[in-house]
């Protein structure tokens, strides 16, 4: 596991986040429910959850699409959520981004925020 990926889930352990077209991992398709999703991570392992959104969530496997309700998930997993396909490692990148840009601290570079920004950046 690289530092970048080591540092995001970190950060992550113990938060929840909700991916669609009005979460706070925005997937802009108007196939994508409002709230269609949810990524948490949890003593260290990533954990998926579709919310009955209208189209499904799909893991993609050896070129095929395969319908996923909840459990467990690889960084590099390839999912679909509306027309979009996204690695779980960059909805996980987005959600540290959302939370930087949420939380007053971010603008300290000494914080926790601050390092995953610039470890993000590289």
């Amino acid at each position: 596991m690289n530092n970048k990926l080591r540092a995001i889930l970190g950060f992550m352990e113990g938060r929840s986040y909700v991916i669609g077209r009005e979460g706070h991992i925005c997937i802009d398709s108007p196939t994508a429910s409002k709230y269609h999703a949810t990524i948490r991570v949890s003593d260290g392992k990533i954990y998926l959850r579709d919310l009955n959104s209208t189209n499904g969530t799909f893991l993609i496997r050896n070129n095929s699409r395969q319908l996923f309700k909840e459990g467990h998930v690889n960084p590099d997993q390839l999912i679909e959520i509306g027309d979009e396909e996204h690695s779980i490692q960059s909805l996980l990148a987005i959600a540290v981004r959302y939370s930087d840009a949420e939380d007053t601290k971010s603008k300290d570079e000494t914080s926790a925020f601050g390092s995953i920004k610039r470890l993000l950046k590289k």
